[in-house]
């Protein structure tokens, strides 16, 4: 993993979606829209834009500056006596904390919601979903996990299969997959599932702006974000942004300009006081 991460990173991918692919043809948890196929055709097209220019660029730096503190014995868990397994553990907590209030600062911030509106604008869910995201999304998160990389030291094992476990549970969590209820009730306490991460891509704002967590819902549950809903409601309830629904705004030179064109949602109430709106069917 340490000689070809590159290859492995690139090889979790795709195993990922073509195991999700999958799923969503055996057990779809919603019916196919219409316009599925041009949804696909932009989404991939977004995540060939992104691939050819951004992700393996950040992918790559990542684990660069992994091998150079590595081979500098630079970061603070260098001196510290600790095997894989517990620093995989610790590198989930860390990144995933970081992750967290990421995306929730995306959802507050006006300029930062411009551009993560790109992502919620699918009007469906699906495992092509799981990429269409603006360059510069992924421009902004780098500079705040790569630091963390150097500063504590984490080994460049560590950080390649922690990068396997985020891409293999968000490819999954935006999948169109049907878990039983059951199953899903107790997955939804250590990962992230379809179910619980499609409510975040409810168009109502209270769902939107809640199950921030990308892999691990530890830090939804700590401090409050987690939400929940009937079961049977994501079969029918409505998927992305009461605006942007049109087929040109899924274009894919629509969602590269979006950010540019378009003002942004005042940021309203903080996240904390949609609960008070919520019924007690609403919460987990």
């Amino acid at each position: 993993m340490q000689d070809n991460e590159g290859a492995v990173l690139f090889l979790g991918m795709v195993v990922a979606v073509i195991f999700a692919l999958l799923l969503e043809a055996v057990f779809p948890r919603r019916l196919e829209s219409p316009n599925t196929n041009s949804r696909w055709v932009n989404n991939i097209g977004l995540t060939l834009v992104n691939q050819a220019n951004v992700s393996w660029l950040t992918g790559v730096v990542a684990v660069g500056i992994a091998w150079w503190g590595e081979e500098e014995r630079f970061g603070l868990l260098r001196d510290i006596d600790l095997s894989f397994w517990p620093l995989l553990l610790l590198a989930i907590l860390v990144f995933e904390f970081i992750a967290y209030w990421f995306h929730r600062a995306l959802h507050t911030v006006p300029w930062l919601w411009r551009i993560h509106a790109v992502h919620h604008s699918d009007t469906e869910l699906d495992v092509t979903t799981t990429y269409r995201n603006h360059p510069l999304e992924l421009l902004v998160n780098a500079p705040l996990t790569i630091p963390i990389i150097l500063l504590l030291g984490f080994p460049v094992a560590v950080v390649v299969a922690y990068q396997l476990i985020k891409t293999s549970v968000s490819v999954v969590a935006h999948s169109n997959i049907r878990l039983p209820s059951a199953t899903d009730r107790f997955l939804r306490y250590l990962i992230v599932t379809p179910d619980y991460h499609r409510l975040h891509h409810c168009s109502e704002r209270r769902f939107t702006d809640s199950n921030f967590c990308a892999a691990v819902p530890l830090f939804d549950y700590l401090f409050g974000t987690a939400r929940t809903r009937p079961y049977a409601d994501h079969a029918t309830m409505e998927l992305g942004l009461s605006y942007f629904r049109t087929p040109r705004d899924s274009r894919l030179d629509s969602l590269l300009l979006m950010p540019f064109v378009w003002k942004p949602r005042k940021v309203g109430k903080p996240i904390h006081q949609w609960e008070s709106q919520a019924t007690e069917e609403t919460r987990p």
